[in-house]
C-alpha cells in the first residue's frame, strides 16, 4: 500500500459536490503515479469521506502550489477541484500480484521503507541497504524537490533524480548559495572536504531547476547533491547541458521531463572493457573524483501519450569543452545501463521501457552531432 500526503489545495465546493455525487473515476498525471493502469487514486477528505478515481478516466491533474489540485476528466469541460485544506491524504494502492513489471522498484523493495521509489524518474535502487541511503527532499508547496541515493561508505552520491514540468520550472527566487552538509545521511560530505581543494561543488539537481521556491532552491545546496568537479567542466560543458535540459522543459518538447543526473563512483564498462570510473586523485584526499558525468532523460508528451529517452555522457576533465554539438555526447539508455550497471526508468511498463531505451532520436531533442 502506497500512501502520499499533500498540504496544498482550495477551490469551489460545487465541483467537489459534483464529483462526490457522480462518483466519477479517473487517471492521475504521469508525474505523480505510474502509467500502466494498475493504480486507483483515493482522496481522503477531512470529514471522513473518500473519493476514488481510475487512471483511464482522467485527462490530467494540475497542482496549484499552496492551494490545491484541479482534476480534468476525459470528455468533460469542467475540472473537479480540491483544496489541500479539505484533504487528509491521497492514497495510491497497488496489488503486486497484478503487476507484470518485473524490474520495478516495488517488486524488490518495500514501498513503506521507500515511499517515493515508484516514481518514474527513479532508477532501480541499490541492494546494498547497509551503506546506501535513499533521501527525498521535499516542500509542502511543491512536493518532491529531488531524490538521491547516497553511499555512506564511499561518501558519494550514486544518483540524483527529479522532474521538470510547468508547475515547478518557474522562477520565483534567486540562487541561494547556502552550501551545507546533509543531516539526513549518516556520513555526509562537509564543506571542509572542498575547501582549497581545486574542485567545485558541482550540482546534480541544479539551482536553476529549482527556483520555484526559496526552500526548494536551498535544498539543492546540500552537499549530498554534489560531486567534486573541475570548474572547467562544471561551468562549461556540464552547465551548457544543464541549460539545454532546462530549456527543453520550458518549450514544447514534453509535458514532463524525468531526469537522473549522476557521476561514476566505481568501475564502468565501455566497449566491453572494464575501466576506472574514478580518478586516483581525491578531493582533499577524502572525496572520490568521478571520471565521467552523465544524464538520463525521459520525456513524456501527454497529447500523444508518447515517451522518448536519451542519455548524455561526458568525460570529466580539467579542460574547457565548448562543443555545442550535444549529439556527440548522446548514447542510448541501454548503453548507459551497460556502462554503469544501473537500471534507469525501471518503473516504466516493460513494453515502453524496451521500446525507448535503445533509441537515439537526435531530431526529437533538437540536437546534432559533429559531421
Amino acid at each position: 500500500m502506497k500512501k502520499r500526503y499533500f498540504t496544498f489545495l482550495p477551490f469551489c465546493l460545487l465541483t467537489l459536490a459534483l464529483m462526490l455525487a457522480t462518483g466519477a473515476k479517473a487517471q492521475v498525471d504521469p508525474n505523480d503515479v505510474r502509467t500502466d493502469g494498475k493504480y486507483d487514486m483515493i482522496i481522503h477528505l477531512l470529514d471522513g469521506r473518500k473519493v476514488s478515481y481510475l487512471k483511464s478516466d482522467i485527462n490530467s491533474i494540475t497542482y496549484v502550489p499552496n492551494i490545491g489540485m484541479k482534476i480534468f476528466l476525459n470528455g468533460e469541460t469542467y475540472s473537479v477541484d480540491y483544496l489541500y485544506s479539505q484533504m487528509s491524504e491521497i492514497e495510491y494502492p497497488v496489488n503486486p500480484a497484478d503487476d507484470t513489471n518485473a524490474n520495478a522498484n516495488w517488486n524488490s523493495f518495500s514501498m513503506a521503507t521507500y515511499p517515493e521509489a515508484w516514481r518514474l524518474e527513479y532508477p532501480h535502487l541499490n541492494s546494498n541497504t547497509t551503506d546506501n541511503q535513499v533521501v527525498v527532499k521535499r516542500t509542502d508547496d511543491y512536493g518532491v524537490t529531488y531524490s538521491l541515493e547516497w553511499d555512506n561508505a564511499k561518501i558519494a552520491n550514486r544518483w540524483t533524480c527529479y522532474t521538470l514540468h510547468s508547475g515547478n520550472n518557474i522562477s520565483n527566487t534567486d540562487r541561494n548559495d547556502d552550501f551545507k552538509a546533509d543531516p539526513d545521511v549518516t556520513t555526509s560530505a562537509k564543506l571542509s572536504d572542498y575547501k582549497n581543494s581545486g574542485f567545485s561543488r558541482g550540482h546534480l539537481c541544479p539551482s536553476l531547476d529549482r527556483q520555484c521556491s526559496v526552500e526548494q532552491n536551498k535544498q539543492t545546496f546540500f552537499l549530498t547533491n554534489m560531486q567534486p568537479q573541475w570548474q572547467t567542466h562544471n561551468g562549461g560543458l556540464w552547465k551548457n547541458l544543464e541549460d539545454k535540459v532546462n530549456g527543453w522543459s520550458r518549450g514544447s518538447l514534453a509535458d514532463t521531463l524525468y531526469i537522473v543526473k549522476a557521476a561514476t563512483i566505481s568501475d564502468v564498462t565501455i566497449d566491453s572493457e572494464v575501466v576506472d570510473g574514478v580518478y586516483a586523485e581525491k578531493c582533499n584526499d577524502h572525496l572520490l573524483v568521478p571520471k565521467y558525468f552523465y544524464m538520463a532523460l525521459l520525456a513524456y508528451d501527454k497529447s500523444r501519450d508518447q515517451y522518448h529517452a536519451l542519455a548524455l555522457w561526458t568525460l570529466h576533465q580539467n579542460v574547457s569543452d565548448t562543443n555545442k554539438n550535444y549529439g556527440d555526447y548522446a548514447i542510448t539508455i541501454d548503453e548507459l545501463e551497460r556502462r554503469t550497471g544501473i537500471d534507469f526508468f525501471c518503473n516504466l511498463p516493460d513494453d515502453i521501457e524496451d521500446d525507448i531505451e535503445d533509441e537515439i532520436d537526435l531530431s526529437y531533442w533538437g540536437i546534432t552531432a559533429t559531421p
